[in-house]
């Protein structure tokens, strides 16, 4: 019944007696702030109130000011630029960002993205051709080339200056003319988890400051600077937490053609869009297109200009999209009947292969069998005799690490801590799937293994009044690194019948004791509705989110039920 191990988080009750006080808020409030160790006045400002004045200078990136010097002589002499983007998110937000920039600068500017199934990761011989038969003289890439050492040297042999612009971990760096990546040794810029569409924003928002032009000149990419960070899994603290703010009230406003464009054939009004609608339905469609078929349709649906032309390319990605989801569903099911056998013999983590398996949708299988079983996960297929795969990691295990310490079985190895690629050959699986399952046993203890659910406080469902929930909205946006606040209840007890909704979610309704009613739904609790029907009358214990729904014109307040355990007797 109890799926999670519950961790009630216990901060300095001093500090949070002191910011609840110095803040106006309900301790549940002040705990949930000091577990992410906001305990001052001035830091709960910073937090509920972040504005653009809290980014560092752009030119605080290592290379920036040559970065921009070089741009600008492109832009002087009408050279021509190629902008090299990676297929996913990121890397088509951030292509069509520098872009629309530059050609408003007048820029002559192309854009290559590779075939993910041809061409693979990083700067390919085939684009760095396309770019020599293009006369291009300015490469700059776009959330990939910090190890494409080989390729920015035949660059540099062709006259053809490279400008990178990424954000993966770096081992020995390219002969480029600048890169601009936070994660650079020496690099002095303070915020290292900028994704690379926001690398290529901060190169913008210099070379904007260089022409002396005005802010909106910058400003207005910063929705698709929140797409690609909510997109990427980097962490939704610090800048990027002010990046995507900033990024969701423009995106609220639909200003962007391709985007408004998109929202209509999602169904969603743009004045309610909110993290769960960028990362899973926006960004599954952009993605869709490069994991099918080509990310040149994310491009250009991105770059459409017209409405015409944004909803013919939207219908598209839509179409495309449909199909991933029927493949995605095809694999999963394979997966997850190949995970018994595979406990047999390795029980830290899922790294399964099958040579049928599609290329594109490797990635959302691993996430899908991470968040089931809640270990470290690969995912592979073939592709011209090698075995390519997609890593997901549970939160507190950095997949980048253990990648590390498996690198002398990989041909190729890159990512983040929470997702990463890889490509081995066949012969070296065996040993792979034995060392990576060792190096997360060992890594990962077993107590560990189950999902464990960090709780904020305990909360009376008395104390859920409209500025409790006000002052909670403002922890958004949610995400890696800003997780949503969790509360728990107990002695609570049913007040009428549970409902099963579609054989899987459970929904029901709690009072408190002014007799308020709140519904509560659990999404795929089946077990939980078996439990309440057979004993509507026992107390229980609930870990929940709060949400806030507008049902004709009215807020209300739902219970976002993450675990439940009925309540043993004292």
């Amino acid at each position: 019944m109890k799926r999670y191990r519950w961790k009630l988080l216990e901060p300095d009750e001093q500090h949070v007696v002191r910011l609840s006080e110095a803040i106006n808020v309900s301790f549940p409030v002040a705990r949930a702030l000091c577990n992410r160790g906001i305990t001052t006045f001035e830091q709960a400002r910073s937090f509920f109130r972040p504005s653009l004045s809290q980014l560092a200078s752009p030119f605080l990136l290592q290379d920036m000011e040559r970065a921009v010097n070089r741009v600008m002589l492109a832009l002087d002499k009408r050279e021509k630029i190629m902008l090299y983007g990676d297929y996913d998110v990121d890397g088509t937000t951030g292509t069509a960002l520098l872009c629309l920039f530059l050609r408003e600068q007048g820029g002559d500017v192309t854009y290559y993205i590779n075939d993910r199934f041809t061409e693979g990761y990083g700067l390919s011989s085939e684009g760095i051709s396309f770019a020599e038969r293009s006369g291009v003289s300015l490469v700059i890439t776009v959330d990939c080339g910090i190890r494409a050492e080989e390729a920015i040297a035949r660059c540099g042999k062709s006259g053809i200056d490279v400008i990178v612009c990424d954000h993966h971990e770096p081992h020995e760096l390219p002969p480029a003319f600048a890169i601009l990546n936070p994660k650079v040794s020496g690099c002095s810029y303070p915020f290292r988890d900028l994704c690379g569409c926001a690398v290529a924003f901060r190169l913008v928002q210099a070379v904007a400051e260089h022409l002396g032009s005005p802010e909106e000149s910058w400003r207005k990419y910063l929705d698709l600077v929140a797409v690609a960070t909510a997109a990427d899994m980097v962490t939704l603290e610090g800048e990027n937490r002010v990046l995507v703010r900033e990024g969701l009230q423009r995106l609220r406003s639909a200003r962007r053609e391709s985007l408004s464009t998109m929202f209509s054939v999602m169904g969603v009004e743009a004045g309610a869009l909110g993290m769960y609608h960028i990362a899973f339905g926006l960004a599954p469609r952009i993605n869709a297109a490069g994991r099918m078929h080509s990310a040149q349709i994310a491009v250009k649906w991105l770059l459409a200009s017209s409405e015409t032309e944004a909803r013919q390319a939207a219908e598209e990605l839509e179409r495309i999209n449909q199909l991933r989801r029927e493949v995605d569903a095809a694999m999963f099911q394979k997966a997850d009947r190949m995970v018994e056998g595979h406990f047999a013999s390795y029980c830290s983590s899922i790294v399964l292969y099958d040579e049928s398996w599609h290329l594109g949708v490797l990635g959302i299988v691993a996430s899908r069998m991470l968040e089931k079983y809640s270990l470290p996960t690969v995912i592979m297929g073939s592709m011209n005799g090698m075995i390519k795969g997609s890593v997901r990691s549970v939160e507190g295990l950095n997949i980048y690490e253990v990648l590390q310490e498996c690198s002398d079985l990989l041909v190729q190895f890159g990512g983040h801590n929470q997702a990463a690629g890889i490509t081995l050959r066949p012969e070296q699986l065996s040993a792979f799937r034995k060392k990576f399952d060792g190096i997360c046993s060992e890594m990962l203890p077993a107590e560990e293994r189950q999902k464990e659910l960090l709780v904020d406080s305990p909360l009376k469902l008395e104390e859920i009044t409209p500025k409790f929930m006000n002052v909670l909205e403002q922890f958004t946006p949610y995400g890696y690194g800003n997780r949503e606040p969790l509360f728990i209840s107990s002695g609570l007890v049913l007040a009428g019948r549970p409902r099963l909704l579609k054989e899987k979610h459970v929904k029901f309704s709690v009072k408190d004791l002014a007799g308020r009613l709140f519904d509560v739904i659990g999404f795929d609790r089946p077990d939980i509705y078996q439990v309440l029907s057979a004993s509507p009358g026992k107390p229980f214990s609930l870990v929940y989110s709060l949400e806030k729904r507008v049902w004709n014109s009215r807020e209300q307040w739902q219970i976002r039920l993450r675990d439940f355990a009925v309540d043993t007797p004292a």
